[in-house]
């Protein structure tokens, strides 16, 4: 009843913060003082979404499409590296040091070294989600395993379990909602480097839209492109967290 209570106050917190932005979207959009080439009123915004629909919709097919492979081999490569760190202690050592620069690094400035290797197809867009949310979800992976042998490290002693069939039986199952979290963190990242890699290149996707809208001044247009990858990222974030509590049902009812 506690856990149904939270949730139903959260989705309420949420619809009311949103509501808020809509009408000070509203107020700001009707101000003579704010042209509407500078901010679009939301009717206008929607009347382009509606008539760039088709156009709108072959772009979000290739960058959706860029996203899917480029997040499915990064939570893949994820997964491998986290198992190899939590099973040798050298590979973890090597790993930790891999991340601490990975994260000094702003993947997007070499964006255009990628198109200029690979072309201005999805390739360059695939790697550079590789490169941004593969680190996310294998830290907090190996991090959830580091955590769960340390607290359940007595348990497999008393059950006889060697480390592997602890790992998955044990460390595993509690690792998952660390799991989740990267996976959680690293779709918004997907969407992010997806279109800002098209940005700066590309022969389609949403970033390709918002690049010809700028050009043309089109400020609906632009804020058509980020409205609709706004959605996109919130229902992937939603879809992921579904799918977590379908997973972790246990984890759940914990809590009721």
């Amino acid at each position: 009843m506690k856990a149904r209570n939270s949730v139903l106050a959260k989705s309420l917190t949420t619809g009311l913060f949103f509501l808020a932005l809509i009408a000070l979207w509203l107020t700001l959009s009707n101000s003579t003082a704010v042209p509407e080439y500078v901010l679009p009123s939301p009717g206008r915004v929607l009347t382009t979404l509606l008539e760039d629909k088709s156009i709108l919709w072959s772009h979000a097919e290739e960058t959706l499409k860029e996203w899917a492979v480029g997040l499915g081999l990064s939570v893949i490569l994820a997964l491998m590296l986290s198992w190899l760190a939590f099973a040798s202690s050298k590979f973890s050592a090597f790993l930790q040091r891999i991340l601490v620069v990975s994260q000094s690094v702003p993947y997007l400035t070499i964006a255009p070294l990628l198109l200029l290797w690979l072309g201005l197809g999805a390739a360059p867009k695939i790697v550079l989600i590789l490169l941004t949310c593969t680190f996310p979800v294998a830290q907090l992976t190996l991090s959830g395993l580091i955590s769960a042998q340390k607290e359940f490290a007595i348990l497999a002693t008393v059950l006889r379990l060697e480390k592997q069939r602890a790992l998955r039986l044990i460390y595993v199952p509690a690792a998952l909602p660390d799991f989740f979290e990267g996976v959680k963190i690293s779709v918004t990242y997907a969407f992010v480097s997806s279109v800002m890699a098209e940005l700066i290149g590309s022969e389609a996707g949403l970033g390709v839209y918002l690049s010809r809208a700028q050009s043309a001044y089109r400020t609906d247009r632009v804020m058509a492109a980020v409205l609709l990858i706004v959605l996109f990222s919130l229902l992937c974030t939603w879809c992921v967290e579904l799918i977590s509590k379908k997973v972790l049902f246990w984890r759940i009812n914990q809590s009721v």
